[in-house]
């Protein structure tokens, strides 16, 4: 892994890069009581802590899920993520939406592990799984290991606006109105393997909710955070999406019947959860497909699309929110 240590200006990049954050907050903004509160409503896990804005779930010894459940106007977090604690390391899994949510997840981990951070993975570049990175930053004066894909630092680079912090305010108040980039960066193109002692995390390289998406897999106990490769009960967002490319990383992926799967919202799931979800995939892009084929356009297309009702029920957070994915499709399709 290479390092490099760099703050960059939220101002700008918020308009830009909170991709699926914004999605999700302003519709659970948005949306009826019923709608917020379906949202991650299934415990998987042993009950650790609940907060107005996420829970906490053990897994197994050492190791929890983080899933959000921003339903009572509380949204520090909004993606889901996790924490890994082996002999030598804690690795938490995600920045989250803010700088309270990257301190709080930070602080969880010291409580539940008894030591800070040192590893902090970011699966892909979207607001609400990246603009809390600074938090793990003030917390304790600890400085963990940031990690993402190369091709992710980038287009966090490239998507701010600004490259410096204002000199002038104080360290808390900069760290909450900066973005911090990752400062160790894996290769988008091979798996990475990292050693915590006891605990081998591989970190797997896949593209399709955005270019440049990593999921975070263990063997033992057998368990995959996705990143929004995977929206558990709710349909995906798709406005960085290569759409070929999420339908064949998730079959890639959901391959194993006695793994639990982290997704990037929604509840912890089985194989047998997520089987209809990549149907449902398959099935908006062959409807996205033959509008393309008969020459009409995605902005008119999207409108007479309708799930199956075999394929489960997908929360949708905006009315136009297949609107998206059919975009998604035409751009790919037209070789954009």
């Amino acid at each position: 892994m290479t390092c490099e240590h760099t703050h960059v200006t939220r101002r700008g990049f918020v308009n830009t890069c909170l991709g699926c954050g914004a999605y999700v907050s302003l519709a659970l903004a948005a949306g009826d009581s019923f709608t917020r509160r379906a949202f991650a409503s299934q415990l998987e896990g042993e009950p650790v802590t609940t907060e107005p804005w996420a829970r906490v779930e053990k897994l197994a010894d050492g190791l929890w899920a983080i899933i959000s459940t921003p339903w009572d106007g509380e949204s520090k977090t909004v993606s889901n993520g996790g924490i890994i604690a082996g002999r030598d390391g804690v690795m938490v899994i995600e920045g989250f939406n803010t700088f309270e949510g990257g301190k709080w997840a930070s602080e969880m981990a010291h409580k539940l592990t008894g030591r800070a951070p040192t590893h902090v993975v970011l699966t892909h570049l979207h607001g609400d799984h990246s603009n809390g990175l600074s938090g793990y930053l003030a917390s304790n004066g600890d400085r963990p290991q940031i990690i993402t894909t190369d091709v992710t630092r980038t287009m966090l680079a490239e998507r701010s606006a600004e490259q410096q912090p204002d000199a002038k305010a104080g360290e808390t108040t900069q760290l909450r109105n900066t973005i911090t980039l990752p400062d160790a960066l894996v290769s988008a193109e091979a798996e990475t393997r990292i050693d915590l002692g006891g605990k081998i995390v591989r970190l797997v390289p896949r593209a399709g909710h955005s270019p440049s998406d990593l999921t975070i897999e263990l063997e033992s106990p057998n368990v995959i955070w996705c990143g929004d490769l995977v929206f558990n009960g709710t349909f995906p967002y798709y406005g960085d999406a290569l759409p070929s490319k999420l339908s064949a990383s998730c079959k890639a992926m959901i391959t194993d019947k006695s793994a639990r799967y982290v997704p990037g919202h929604g509840s912890v799931a089985s194989h047998a959860d997520l089987m209809p979800y990549i149907e449902m995939l398959d099935h908006v892009g062959d409807a996205a497909k033959r509008a393309f084929e008969k020459g009409t356009p995605a902005s008119d297309a999207w409108q007479a699309y309708e799930i199956p009702a075999r394929l489960g029920e997908y929360r949708r957070f905006r009315p136009d929110v297949y609107r998206f994915a059919f975009v998604a499709w035409e751009r790919e399709l037209k070789g954009e």
